[in-house]
């Protein structure tokens, strides 16, 4: 990417595709007043092939999309665990269904609309099962949705799941789904139907931050970043 103008990443995540080829996503937005002539007025999704020898990723994208500048600019990213699509999620509300169509030497984009989250407003948090079955979606308004995939049909619908969403994730057996707040709180989810088993305990003085679930197969851990006072500790 060296000698590109490819503005500021604002997210990104690796594509996993069952032919062992490294891919990854980034999506930007572009340099202000940028004078030059190939840069795109609009935000963009871009896909890289990623060199695990050296480290590096491909000098230009395999492919590339740009966002209509209705969408606004891209917020983050989930990619579905088959490597084919990945959804976006924009300032402007709602969210985008990418699909990549070909080989690494021939990839192309196209792009889908996700009806039950066209009105949903802002999401800050998406995120797939392990088994890419269920689709999460966490709003900044705090409102959680869980949906079957590819079907998208509602299996949660929860207004008030959170008073803002600050960070998800499932369960290696895809049955749980955990999601902290900006207020500090956590909580886990039954999937299949949206029932919160429980809320995570914690000081007066502590804010749970972002939570990440084993996938190693061992044991079913939760990992969860915790802000205690002035100092930042893990816990599990």
């Amino acid at each position: 990417m060296e000698g590109e103008a490819a503005g500021s990443v604002m997210c990104g995540s690796w594509i996993r595709r069952p032919d062992n080829v490294n891919l990854v996503v980034l999506a930007r937005t572009p340099t202000p007043h940028s004078s030059s002539s190939s840069s795109s007025s609009s935000s963009a999704i871009e896909i890289f092939s990623f060199d695990p020898n050296t480290t590096s990723l491909s000098s230009s994208p395999l492919a590339m999309l740009d966002l209509q500048e209705s969408d606004g600019d891209p917020i983050t990213i989930a990619v579905h665990p088959s490597g084919d699509c990945f959804v976006c999620s924009t300032t402007n509300g709602g969210c985008k269904l990418f699909e990549l169509h070909g080989q690494e030497t021939h990839l192309k984009l196209s792009t889908k609309e996700l009806p039950p989250l066209l009105d949903a407003g802002t999401q800050k948090c998406l995120a797939f099962s392990v088994d890419g079955s269920t689709f999460a979606a966490g709003g900044v308004d705090g409102h959680l949705r869980i949906l079957e995939w590819p079907t998208l049909r509602l299996i949660v619908d929860e207004v008030r799941a959170h008073k803002s969403f600050r960070d998800m994730d499932f369960s290696l057996d895809s049955e749980f789904l955990a999601s902290t707040s900006t207020d500090g709180s956590a909580r886990i989810w039954k999937t299949e139907d949206g029932v919160p088993l429980m809320t995570l305990t914690r000081n007066s003085d502590e804010k749970i931050e972002l939570c990440r679930f084993s996938k190693d197969g061992t044991k079913p851990f939760l990992f969860c970043t915790v802000q205690r006072g002035n100092k930042a500790v893990t816990a599990v």
